[in-house]
């Protein structure tokens, strides 16, 4: 394995882990969105406070965000060999595993993170959503927005965990019709 193999690892890596803060952004998308839309109902729930702005700024980062992260994704090789020199194209790596099995660890570890971070606060507004529910009081928007975007990463964190060797395979079988194109 050369060096530029493993610059492009991390790169795609980082880009898969983009992909779960992605998650994360959409749901502040879709709050200050609905804040926005109430607001326009009834404009005097939050005075003077325009929230199309916190709205624009809020989807402009989601965008920058979905657009960082599929070109980490998307364009690794070009980008690898923007930060690379010319000996890491030749100089060989002893690693304890190949390409394949460090992006499984990779989305193993993923997996885990995402899960993880993630599980515990699923866990308390589910509750408090059923416990709403239960009690036949209104639910709040983003607390649906956050149960489904938690839900939403939880379950990728599971497939990353379990469908690790896979997509490892999936991205793997990637690199290498790359490197025959090139």
């Amino acid at each position: 394995m050369k060096k530029i193999d493993l610059y492009e690892i991390a790169i795609k890596i980082l880009g898969l882990y983009l992909l779960t803060l992605i998650i994360s952004q959409f749901r502040e998308v879709m709050i200050y969105l609905t804040v926005w839309s109430q607001q326009k109902n009834n404009p005097e729930i939050f005075g003077d406070f325009d929230q199309f702005p916190a709205f624009i700024v809020t989807l402009l980062s989601f965008l920058a965000l979905i657009i960082l992260s599929s070109i980490l994704i998307f364009k690794t090789k070009q980008i690898a060999k923007l930060i690379s020199r010319k000996s890491d194209f030749e100089e060989d790596l002893r690693l304890f595993a190949n390409k394949k099995t460090i992006y499984e660890i990779c989305l193993v570890l993923l997996g885990l993170v995402t899960f993880v971070l993630t599980l515990p606060d699923f866990i308390y507004k589910l509750k408090n959503h059923i416990n709403l529910v239960q009690s036949n009081l209104p639910t709040k928007d983003y607390d649906n927005a956050f149960l489904l975007t938690s839900g939403i990463k939880i379950g990728i964190g599971l497939i990353a965990i379990i469908y690790s060797t896979e997509l490892s395979n999936l991205v793997t079988k990637k690199s290498e019709i790359d490197k025959t194109n090139d």
